[in-house]
C-alpha cells in the first residue's frame, strides 16, 4: 500500500486547510463579539417561609390528631404559591420598599419578577425574585415574603401561619449570565469550519471536473 508524505499532498489541500481555520476563527470571534453584545446579568434572590397550623400543648395532651391538619396545609401548598405571586400580595410587599425602589418598581413589574415554589410533602415554600440588580432582588424578595405573611389570611381564611426564615441577602443571590459566550464562541468555530470545508470542496471540485 502506497504510503503519503505531507509533501505528496496538493496545494488545494493546503488552501482548503487555511480557508478553513481561518473562517472557523472569524467565526469563533464574531459569535463571540455577538454574544458579548446581546449578554446581560440577572440576580436571583430567594427566602423560603413555612405554612402550618400551631398545635397547643393543651390540644396534645387532651391528644387531638394533628395529622389531618398538617395533611390539609401540605395539600394547600399549591394554592399558597399561586397566592405569593398574586398581584394583591405584589401591591403589598411595594409598601415595604424604599421610595426610592417605589419609584423603580411597580406592583405589576414586582409580580413579574416573583416566582413562587414548594415541594411535595412540605410545608416550606420557597420565593425567588429576579432583577438586574443583587440589592433590589434581596430587598423585592423579603418585602414580598412579608406582603404574602400579611395577605395570605385575607385571601384564604384559616390557612396556616406564615413563619418567615432567614432574610435574603445581596451576599447570597445567584448569579445568571446569558447567553454563554464559550457556547457561542464554539458554535461560531464549527460554523466557520463547516463554510470553509464547503467552500474547500467546490473550489477543488471546480477546478478538476469543472473547469
Amino acid at each position: 500500500m502506497k504510503e503519503y508524505k505531507l509533501k505528496d499532498l496538493g496545494p488545494s489541500f493546503w488552501k482548503g486547510l487555511i480557508i478553513t481555520v481561518i473562517l472557523a476563527i472569524i467565526g469563533g470571534i464574531g459569535m463571540g463579539m455577538l454574544a458579548k453584545h446581546k449578554q446581560s446579568t440577572s440576580y436571583t434572590a430567594e427566602r423560603s417561609v413555612i405554612i402550618s397550623h400551631r398545635i397547643s400543648e393543651r390540644e396534645l395532651d387532651q391528644g387531638n390528631n394533628q395529622q389531618p391538619i398538617v395533611i390539609t396545609d401540605l395539600n394547600m401548598m399549591d394554592t399558597y404559591s399561586d397566592v405569593a405571586q398574586d398581584k394583591q400580595v405584589a401591591i403589598a410587599a411595594r409598601k415595604y420598599l424604599s421610595k426610592k425602589m417605589q419609584h423603580k418598581y411597580s406592583a405589576e413589574t414586582i409580580q413579574d419578577d416573583v416566582n413562587a415554589f414548594t415541594r411535595s410533602q412540605s410545608l416550606v415554600m420557597k420565593i425567588r425574585v429576579r432583577t438586574n440588580d443583587a440589592s433590589d432582588s434581596a430587598a423585592i424578595v423579603n418585602a414580598v415574603a412579608r406582603g404574602f405573611q400579611k395577605e395570605l389570611p385575607k385571601v384564604q381564611p384559616g390557612a396556616g401561619q406564615v413563619h418567615l426564615l432567614s432574610r435574603a441577602t445581596s451576599d447570597d443571590v445567584t448569579i445568571n449570565t446569558t447567553p454563554n459566550k464559550k457556547k457561542y464562541v464554539a458554535i461560531g468555530v464549527a460554523l466557520g469550519a463547516l463554510v470553509g470545508i464547503v467552500i474547500s470542496f467546490i473550489v477543488v471540485t471546480w477546478k478538476k471536473y469543472l473547469k
